[in-house]
């Protein structure tokens, strides 16, 4: 079974430094490469190994408060540094939100306890599933598994409902394709927003081979 977004304990604190440092940052963000090695040294004084320690240490206001007064750390840069981890994560969305789904199908699905892409994707992953829901809703197969490739390419930060159905279109059908895919030259989308969107598509399937091999 594959999982909607990755597991955060495969991101090492030193690959997210590399990560940071090397990829288009957003504007409000750039405050995360001041002090950056003295600072990731603290991470690790403090016990941070990967993203997930990271992300766990930093999970509520009162943690980043405690967090910024132990480690003299800011607390600004702690609010920035959490969401910066936290993109990694692929957040779930309606899947009404992809054009050309008809409203018929995603209610259908939600009937059967389907409610966004990240029920879907991992709920419908394989033709024995398919099939099934299919009989459960009428549905045809070909109309899923198109859904499933749009939920597929939802994973990616930055890839919405819109520029999924672009890519399929275009015949980029899944976030491995999207990762090694000349999209700037297929896609009508301004090329530091695919730039981005390509960086985040290279780290899932890092991570995706790194759990396969372990």
């Amino acid at each position: 079974m594959e999982y909607y977004t990755l597991d955060p304990s495969l991101i090492s604190l030193d690959r997210f430094f590399q990560l940071i440092r090397t990829k288009r940052m957003l504007p409000g963000r750039v405050m995360l490469r001041e002090k950056m090695e003295d600072r990731f040294v603290v991470l690790v004084e403090a016990g941070i190994s990967n993203l997930k320690d990271l992300i766990r240490k930093l999970g509520s206001k009162q943690k980043m408060e405690s967090f910024s007064s132990r480690w003299n750390l800011p607390y600004p840069y702690l609010v920035l540094l959490k969401r910066e981890a936290g993109s990694y994560l692929a957040k779930p969305h309606p899947l009404s939100n992809f054009p050309g789904i008809p409203f018929e199908y995603t209610e259908s699905l939600r009937s059967k306890g389907i409610k966004n892409t990240m029920d879907f994707f991992q709920m419908v992953q394989t033709h024995e599933q398919r099939s099934e829901f299919t009989q459960k809703t009428g549905i045809p197969e070909a109309r899923l598994l198109e859904l499933y490739a749009l939920c597929d390419l939802s994973r990616i930060t930055g890839v919405g409902g819109t520029m999924a159905r672009f890519c399929y279109e275009a015949g980029i059908r899944s976030v491995s394709e999207f990762a090694v895919a000349e999209v700037k030259s297929i896609l009508q989308f301004p090329e530091e927003d695919l730039q981005y969107c390509i960086g985040y598509a290279r780290v899932i399937i890092e991570c995706e081979m790194k759990s396969k091999s372990s």
